[in-house]
């Protein structure tokens, strides 16, 4: 029997964002994946957040995804309602989605339109030489004191010390661990199609996503690529009419018929789930295992990924000797906020689709904004009040829409541009890092810990800020000493508590 640190079941974007962090801190792993190939006929997610491309950043990968986007940023940063795509505009949102061409100091990178399978197929590219076992799942787990004993399908087993529950909302781990889903399905079906249609075109200029308001059909089309490969979902569509009468529903968005070949359809209903738990002994839930929400928005691919570094992270400081093994049991206390928040906001998008869609450009503007428009869900959540954190009051999203960078403990750490054109987070180490206006001893800490200094022009550069290696801040003070930096290295790290 073989053995491994971490045993990552499943290689969807959240097991694969898991990998990609254990890698960057040097975390032996093996990742099981029941999908040999990507399949690019089912697109799944195509929102890429601000967020999660500052991930991508720090993985290296950022530019890499871009260049195998098939939709540069340049192209669209649009989202157009109309009666179809040949018909008359309603309104526009400008800027959907955290895409932009322009520098921000609020952050690292721009958003990126971009179909799930293709950041798959980066991410096994990035791990390539790495562990991963395709065409392969877990089939069963056995947990002991000091290992989880994991099954898998193709007869062999592995001794892992922690095993991440990456395998999305159908499979095991969850069950494996006695976790249960609350939540609701709502009742309306919908039909996902992807389709090629070269010779398809719109007058209303390009768009990441046009919303359709027809008589005849509603919904959401936009391209997978310039080549004439689109997708589209209809809202309130059973199966089986969808796919009896896929013509007559695309030429309904199109305005026209339109030459075509359905090249997938996929049925759904939109879910708002919760797990009770997202951890058990050794084994912790990540990504669609701990929770589904609707699409609307484009946050549980996102967060997902959200949910895999918090973890991640974690586990390597224990393995590496920075922390006990105490500081995992954060990782649910810090995820189940943001994760009901954003499953919060993902079901209220949901009521505003179908028949509940405003039916004027205001009302659209009014209803819709935050759907479009949410850097106060992607960027301003904090992680106040958790354990690791320096003692602050914890303060849940007020408005999704609107972000202000804080610099509070728990919050991710406020973005600038420097001078020679790299990001302040270029400069942050894999560890820790105390952010400061000049460097002062480091303490001789278990964790490691890397001093930036931060620019003249930084609204708290008179302040020493201790960042985690997720970018989110543990510790802040004015002029500290040694001994204040050593007790909040171990205080971020569990070892102590705060005083």
């Amino acid at each position: 029997m073989s053995a491994t640190t971490v045993l990552v079941a499943g290689g969807g974007p959240s097991g694969l964002a898991a990998a990609a962090e254990l890698d960057l801190h040097g975390v032996d792993f093996v990742l099981v994946e029941p999908r040999a190939e990507v399949s690019h006929r089912r697109p799944r997610a195509k929102t890429t957040s601000i967020r999660t491309m500052e991930h991508f950043r720090r993985w290296g990968i950022a530019d890499i995804l871009r260049e195998a986007a098939p939709l540069p940023v340049s192209w669209s940063q649009r989202v157009t309602f109309c009666t179809s795509l040949c018909g008359e505009r309603i309104t526009d949102f400008d800027g959907a989605f955290g895409l932009t061409t322009v520098l921000d100091d609020r952050f690292a990178e721009a958003g990126q339109q971009v179909p799930q399978p293709v950041v798959e197929e980066v991410l096994r590219a990035h791990l390539r030489g790495q562990d991963l076992r395709l065409g392969v799942s877990v089939t069963e787990l056995k947990q002991h004191e000091d290992r989880v004993e994991v099954r898998l399908s193709d007869g062999s087993s592995i001794d892992a010390s922690y095993v991440l529950g990456c395998d999305g909302a159908s499979g095991v781990v969850r069950e494996q661990i006695g976790a249960r889903y609350a939540g609701s399905s709502h009742p309306q079906p919908n039909l996902n199609v992807v389709f090629r249609a070269p010779s398809l075109d719109t007058h209303l200029g390009p768009a990441v996503q046009y919303w359709v308001a027809a008589e005849e059909a509603s919904g959401i089309i936009g391209r997978l690529d310039l080549a004439g490969t689109w997708w589209a979902i209809f809202f309130g569509v059973p199966p089986a009419h969808g796919e009896a009468h896929a013509a007559d529903l695309i030429s309904a968005f199109a305005g026209a018929p339109v030459s075509h070949e359905v090249l997938a359809t996929d049925p759904w209903t939109p879910r708002v789930l919760v797990a009770d738990t997202f951890q058990d002994r050794r084994v912790f839930l990540v990504g669609e295992s701990a929770h589904v929400n609707p699409p609307f928005g484009g946050h549980g691919f996102n967060t997902s990924v959200g949910d895999a570094v918090n973890i991640a992270w974690k586990i390597a400081a224990v393995d590496r000797g920075w922390a006990p093994g105490s500081l995992l049991d954060s990782y649910e206390l810090e995820r189940r906020g943001v994760v009901e928040e954003t499953v919060a906001s993902a079901a209220a998008n949901t009521l505003l689709t179908g028949g509940g869609l405003p039916a004027d450009a205001a009302g659209i503007q009014r209803g819709k904004y935050a759907e479009f428009h949410s850097l106060g869900l992607v960027l301003g959540y904090s992680y106040a009040g958790s354990p690791i954190i320096q003692p602050s009051r914890p303060a849940p999203v007020g408005d999704v829409t609107c972000y202000e960078p804080s610099a509070d403990p728990g919050a991710r750490l406020p973005h600038c541009w420097l001078p020679d054109g790299s990001s302040l987070y270029d400069h942050l180490g894999k560890g820790f890092t105390l952010l400061g206006p000049r460097p002062v001893p480091l303490p001789p800490a278990k964790a490691p810990v890397t001093f930036a200094q931060a620019p003249p022009s930084y609204p708290w550069h008179e302040e020493y800020l201790l960042v985690r290696p997720d970018q989110h801040i543990a510790w802040r003070g004015a002029r500290p000493a040694p001994t204040d930096i050593d007790a909040a290295l171990n205080a971020a790290t569990g070892s102590i508590p705060w005083t």
